[in-house]
C-alpha cells in the first residue's frame, strides 16, 4: 500500500489506477471526482459506445449535484445511486438465474423501496415466536453474506431467524415489492454464483468511481470487490467522519479497511467551504484531519443560543437580516416539528405514520386510507405533487382515477385549516364527506367508544404528520441526513434528545463538551456544523456553567 498523498481539489492523478482518497467535509471531493471524470474522458482508450464510466453516489442530491457539474461526455457517464445501478445492471437482466433460489419476478415497472410498516407482519410468528415488534424488525434487519448466500438477521439476536424472515420478506415480493436491501442482497448473489455476469458488468464499466464510501455496507463493498478484482479500475472517496448510515449496514471500518491490490491512497486537507472560526470547532470535534482555508476565510465564531429552537431561529433571522436560515435536526420528527413550527408531544415516537395507526387501528382498509392520504396532503403542501397523486390513487379503482385523486387533495388542502390543528377524527370526517373513497365507520359497544375512535379523537392530526418523510422535496428545515452533501451560507443545529427522552447535556452535547468521532451520533452533528459556509449557530434548552468553561473558546454564548 502506498503511503497516504497529500493532494488538493485540482491535482491530476493516473486514470488506470485504483484509488481511495480520504478527504474532510468542503475539500472539494465533487470538484476533483468531475475533473478526475473529465481526464478519462479526454486520455483513456478503454471506453466506447457501450463502455462507460459508472459514478455512484449515495443520495439522489448527490446524483443531481454531478450531473449538474458536468457538462461534457454525459453518453459515456452513468450517475446513479448504487441501488439504482445493481438494480437496472443485475438484477433486473439476470433475475432470471436466481430463479430456483427464490422464485423472484422482477417485473418492468418494477422499483425498489424503503422497508416500511405493513400489516404482512401481522402474517408472521415473528411476534410471538422471536419476540420482535413491527418497527424493530424494520430498524434492526439485514442481509449479511454466509458462503454463496446472503442471509437474514437480526441486530442484537443471537438466534438464527433467517428461515422466519425470510417467509416475511416473500409476502412482500409475490406483491411486487423488492426493498432497497434485497437488492443488495440478491445482486451479490448472482455475481458471486453466476461469474459470466461479471464479464458483462467489467465489459459495459471499465471504470467505477464511488463517492461517499464511508456510507458503504459490507455487502456492497463485496460487490465492488467481485467486479475491480479484474479489468475495471475503481476509485473511492469518503471521510469516515461522515459515516452516519449505520442503520443501514454502513460501517466505518468499512472505509478505513478498504483497499485492492495497488490501490494508492491520498488525503485532502483543505476546506474550501467553511470560515476559519468555523474549522476551529470542526478540528476540535476530530483529530485525524486539521483543515485549514486555503482562501482564509473569516468570520465569526459560531454562536450557541439556549433557549426554545423556534424563538431561536426567529432571533437568527433578525440577526442575519434573512430567511435564508437552514435547521438542522437530528430526527425527522424534530425536523418537521421546525418547519411546520409544532411541538411534538413526547408519546409521538415511532419511526412512520403506518406504524402508529397499526399499534391504534386495527381496521387495515381504514388506516391505509387515513395514512395515505395524510401523506398526500403533507407532500402536496410541500409541492410534490406527483407523490401526492401517487399516495391517493392507491385507493382509486377508476379509470380517470388521476383525476379524481386531485380533485381529492385539492378538497382536503383546501379544508386544511379546519382540521390540521383538531383531533385526526376531523380530517376521517373530511375524507367520509367527499364520498370518493370508502372509509369503514368505528364500531360501539354498547355506545362505548372502541380504542381505536378514542385515538382518532385524542390525536392531533398535526403530530402524527410531522412523522411523515418526504424524500423527494426538503426546504430549509431538514434531518441532518437530509443535509448530508449540501452546504448553506447560514446554519442552525437544532439540539434536542431524542422522542421519549429528556435532555442530558453531557449526552445531548456531548460533541462539543467530549468529542469522540467514534461515536456516531457525534459524527452526526459533525456533519450538520460542517455544513455551514459562514455562520454556525446551535440552539440548546439548557447550558450549565461547567459546560460554558468548556466551550467558551470556540462558541460565543447568549441566553434568550
Amino acid at each position: 500500500m502506498d503511503s497516504q498523498k497529500i493532494i488538493t481539489a485540482d491535482m491530476s492523478i493516473p486514470i488506470n489506477n485504483h484509488f481511495k482518497i480520504i478527504a474532510g467535509p468542503g475539500a472539494g471531493k465533487t470538484r476533483f471526482l468531475v475533473n478526475h471524470i473529465r481526464n478519462v474522458l479526454h486520455h483513456s482508450n478503454r471506453l466506447g459506445r457501450n463502455k462507460k464510466i459508472a459514478c455512484i453516489t449515495y443520495t439522489n442530491i448527490g446524483v443531481e449535484t454531478i450531473v449538474d457539474r458536468l457538462d461534457e461526455g454525459v453518453d459515456h457517464i452513468e450517475v446513479c445511486t448504487i441501488h439504482s445501478f445493481l438494480f437496472t445492471h443485475v438484477l433486473k437482466p439476470f433475475a432470471f438465474l436466481i430463479k430456483s433460489e427464490h422464485d423472484i419476478r422482477v417485473t418492468k415497472n418494477m422499483k425498489p423501496s424503503e422497508h416500511l410498516v405493513s400489516g404482512y407482519f401481522d402474517r408472521t410468528n415473528l411476534g410471538t415466536r422471536h419476540r420482535l415488534s413491527n418497527k424493530e424488525l424494520i430498524q434492526k434487519t439485514f442481509w449479511f453474506i454466509e458462503g454463496d448466500f446472503c442471509k437474514l438477521h437480526v441486530r442484537g439476536k443471537t438466534v438464527d431467524m433467517h428461515a422466519d424472515l425470510y417467509r416475511y420478506k416473500k409476502l412482500f415480493w409475490e406483491k411486487g415489492i423488492l426493498h432497497y436491501d434485497d437488492v443488495l442482497a440478491l445482486s451479490w448473489e448472482i455475481l458471486h454464483n453466476h461469474p459470466e455476469t461479471l464479464r458483462v458488468i467489467r465489459s459495459k464499466f471499465p471504470y467505477i468511481f464511488v463517492d461517499e464510501f464511508q456510507d458503504t455496507s459490507s455487502i456492497q463493498a463485496e460487490i465492488l470487490k467481485l467486479i475491480t478484482e479484474k479489468e475495471t479500475t475503481l476509485g473511492v472517496i469518503g471521510d469516515s467522519a461522515q459515516s452516519i448510515y449505520s442503520f443501514q449496514g454502513a460501517n466505518v471500518e468499512q472505509f478505513n479497511n478498504f483497499l485492492l491490490l495497488d490501490m494508492s491512497v491520498y488525503k485532502m486537507k483543505d476546506n474550501h467551504r467553511s470560515t476559519q472560526e468555523i474549522l476551529n470547532l470542526l478540528n476540535k470535534m476530530r483529530t485525524d484531519i486539521n483543515q485549514e482555508s486555503p482562501e482564509q476565510k473569516k468570520g465569526n465564531k459560531p454562536l450557541l443560543l439556549v433557549g426554545e429552537p423556534f424563538s431561536v431561529a426567529n432571533y437568527i433571522r433578525g440577526l442575519i437580516n434573512s430567511n435564508d436560515l437552514y435547521t438542522l435536526s437530528y430526527s425527522n420528527i424534530a425536523a418537521n416539528s421546525m418547519r411546520d413550527k409544532v411541538e411534538y408531544v413526547a408519546n409521538i415516537s415511532s419511526l412512520t405514520i403506518e406504524s402508529i395507526l397499526i399499534d391504534n387501528d386495527s381496521n387495515n382498509n381504514r388506516r391505509k386510507v387515513i395514512a395515505s392520504l395524510m401523506k398526500a396532503v403533507e407532500f402536496a403542501r410541500q409541492k410534490s405533487y406527483k407523490e401526492a397523486i401517487r399516495e391517493v390513487s392507491r385507493h382509486l379503482i377508476d379509470e380517470d382515477s388521476q383525476r379524481q385523486a386531485i380533485s381529492i387533495i385539492h378538497g382536503l388542502l383546501s379544508s386544511y385549516s379546519e382540521y390540521s390543528s383538531n383531533p385526526l377524527i376531523e380530517f376521517y370526517e373530511k375524507i367520509k364527506a367527499l364520498n370518493i373513497i370508502h372509509l369503514p365507520n368505528f364500531q360501539r359497544r354498547k355506545g362505548a367508544q372502541t380504542p381505536a375512535e378514542h385515538f382518532y379523537r385524542t390525536t392531533k392530526y398535526a403530530e402524527l404528520a410531522l412523522l411523515i418523510k418526504n424524500q423527494e422535496k426538503v426546504g430549509f428545515d431538514r434531518t441532518i441526513h437530509q443535509a448530508k452533501g449540501g452546504e448553506f451560507e447560514n446554519v442552525l443545529v437544532v439540539v434536542k434528545p431524542k422522542p421519549n427522552q429528556n435532555y442530558n447535556e453531557s449526552r445531548d452535547l456531548g460533541f462539543l463538551l467530549n468529542p469522540d468521532i467514534n461515536n456516531e451520533e457525534h459524527r452526526v452533528y459533525y456533519v450538520a456544523a460542517s455544513r455551514a459556509q459562514k455562520n454556525l449557530y446551535f440552539c440548546v434548552p439548557y447550558l450549565s456553567e461547567t459546560s460554558v468553561n468548556k466551550i467558551k473558546n470556540i462558541c460565543e454564548i447568549e441566553y434568550l
